[in-house]
């Protein structure tokens, strides 16, 4: 059985570790926990909506400048008369 804390190697049957002293721990007593992340969906949602609402916000604008321009030509037109 190896030391945790030195790296020693000590006999199986030994309850701390002959070098440092530290407790050594029986293998089966030992639980190994691997942690797993969720992918962060939301953040991956956020930028596509960003990414729309500013598509969306650009094309109104246009479509509002173009209106007005519309708008303007029909009053020259209908103006000079």
């Amino acid at each position: 059985m190896f030391c945790y804390n030195c790296g020693e190697e000590n006999p199986d049957e030994a309850k701390y570790c002959r070098n440092c002293g530290a407790t050594l721990k029986k293998e089966e007593t030992v639980k190994k926990v691997e942690v797993i992340e969720a992918p962060n969906y939301q953040q991956n949602t956020n930028r596509q909506q960003t990414t729309t609402s500013k598509n969306n916000i650009s094309s109104d604008w246009i479509g509002c400048c173009l209106c007005i321009i519309v708008i303007f030509i029909i009053f020259a037109i209908f103006g000079s008369f």
